[in-house]
């Protein structure tokens, strides 16, 4: 290999960022299936986007071994068959990895429970399913016959790559933008503590990074479609495809994160559950496992009575009054002259038991 190679780099940017995503999906797998207890639709996309992503990160590592990188007078001109070969299914895998991630992420936004918003998403996950079908079906079709692709002096015809690759690159980019800013309407109407909606943007921010590395790629292309030195132009376009995919992996694993964060960290992020569950701007909708933090008190019946207070005269009062050991609660509603108050009385005498004081000990930590 050259001593000016780019395939040094591409190597690393390509097993970091697999790395990186295999320990982002072990950790959205944790929170589903054992804090949780529940897989989604999007879960599963989210799966095969993981699986395509390392195909293409094997696919582009495997690239640099047979030429990518370096300068085309450096390949041996008898692995550029088997270059080409390697590249031909690299888009595929780029392709079909984009398609899984967005529509993950519109599968999200499904349960976010919002109407509109659940029906725009839905119309944005038909696009992206039949964008990302039609782009696949082509690279893997793209001359006839298939093998002309990467055998290029067979006879045989093929589609305008160049126009191919560069429409592929601006719709990506649309779709993009457009699926990561869809709920920017619901954040804003979300009735949430102020460190939710400041993680929802976060989310938000990091989907928009990967409509800006789709940007960065694109600038490469042209260069890649007319530069005779093919080989060494292409890298740059390579590396930050996987740049790409993965900040879009991770962007749209980003919510599945809270249920960590809710058991084991809850001042993270303002609140505090010692259930399995958790609730919130979350894509999860079983609440039924949330739990606040807080013992429940059980159940008794309470003696209830009137109020036998002084009042003014000409007023109007109703009241009741509630006691159950060492609580009592006293609540009035005077009327006076045609105006309606509210008074409520409460008294405790509470011994706190060994659990709470731990409770409360381990809440302020």
């Amino acid at each position: 290999m050259a001593t000016d190679s780019r395939g040094p780099t591409v190597i690393r940017v390509a097993i970091g960022f697999a790395t990186w995503t295999f320990i982002v999906i072990c950790l959205r797998l944790f929170s589903r299936i054992f804090v949780l207890q529940r897989m989604g639709y999007d879960d599963y996309l989210i799966l095969c986007a993981c699986l395509t992503s390392w195909a293409f990160s094997a696919a582009t590592v495997a690239s640099v071994e047979y030429g990518l990188g370096s300068h085309l007078a450096d390949v041996d001109p008898n692995n550029m068959e088997t270059y080409a070969l390697v590249v031909w299914l690299s888009s595929m895998f780029y392709l079909a990895t984009l398609g899984f991630v967005k529509s993950s992420v519109c599968l999200f936004y499904t349960r976010l429970g919002d109407r509109l918003l659940t029906r725009i998403s839905l119309v944005m996950l038909c696009v992206i399913v039949a964008q990302a079908s039609s782009f696949v079906l082509t690279a893997a079709f793209q001359c006839r016959p298939i093998q002309k692709a990467w055998k290029p002096t067979l006879p045989g015809n093929c589609v305008q790559i160049n126009v191919f690759y560069l429409a592929n690159a601006a719709l990506n980019i649309l779709t993009d933008v457009l699926t990561y800013t869809l709920p920017l309407g619901v954040i804003f109407k979300l009735q949430v503590p102020i460190k939710q909606k400041i993680a929802l943007g976060f989310i938000l921010c990091v989907g928009l990074f990967a409509c800006i590395s789709s940007i960065i790629r694109i600038t490469y292309i042209p260069a890649m479609l007319s530069d005779p030195d093919a080989t060494w132009v292409i890298s740059k376009a390579m590396y930050w495809s996987v740049v790409e995919i993965n900040v879009g992996i991770f962007a749209s694993s980003i919510p599945s994160f809270k249920p960590i964060a809710s058991r084991f960290l809850p001042r993270l992020i303002g609140e505090y559950s010692v259930g399995k569950g958790y609730s919130g701007w979350s894509s999860s909708g079983d609440a039924k496992k949330y739990s606040v933090g807080f013992a429940r008190v059980p159940e008794r019946n309470l003696p209830m009575g009137p109020i036998r207070p002084q009042q003014p005269e000409g007023d109007s009062m109703i009241g009741t009054q509630i006691g159950c050991g060492g609580i009592q609660s006293q609540e009035r509603i005077i009327v006076p002259n045609g105006k309606i108050y509210a008074h409520t009385e409460i008294e405790t005498n509470v011994e706190v038991s060994r659990d709470i004081v731990r409770l409360s000990s381990s809440s302020s930590l």
